[in-house]
């Protein structure tokens, strides 16, 4: 697999909501289930743990070694959640995408 492909593949598993494909419903983030978080670090926290989850079967299917996600607040009610994930050949592949979240006072 190449290093394009597998961006590819990074991309879609962080934009496509989970449930979205009719015969993989396991594909997918959870990123529309921070809307409901009461607490901004929990929200952060989590974000960081779905975009892990999206993921994981890349690690399961050996398209990826790691991956390592983060989330900072851009706004009361905006993360931004980052990606950095590590290839098998050695390729580092970054992602970034806003996730709209339950707005804080």
């Amino acid at each position: 697999m190449t290093t394009d492909q597998i961006k590819e593949e990074v991309q879609l598993s962080l934009t496509v909501a989970k449930g979205s494909f009719y015969k993989k419903p396991e594909f997918g983030h959870r990123f529309k289930e921070l809307a409901r978080e009461v607490a901004p670090e929990k929200t952060r926290s989590r974000a960081e743990t779905y975009a892990a989850e999206a993921l994981q079967w890349m690690i399961d299917y050996k398209h990826l070694k790691s991956v390592v996600s983060t989330a900072t607040y851009i706004d009361s009610d905006k993360l931004q959640v980052h990606v950095e994930c590590t290839a098998y050949n050695g390729d580092v592949i970054e992602f970034t995408r806003f996730v709209e979240v339950r707005q804080w006072p």
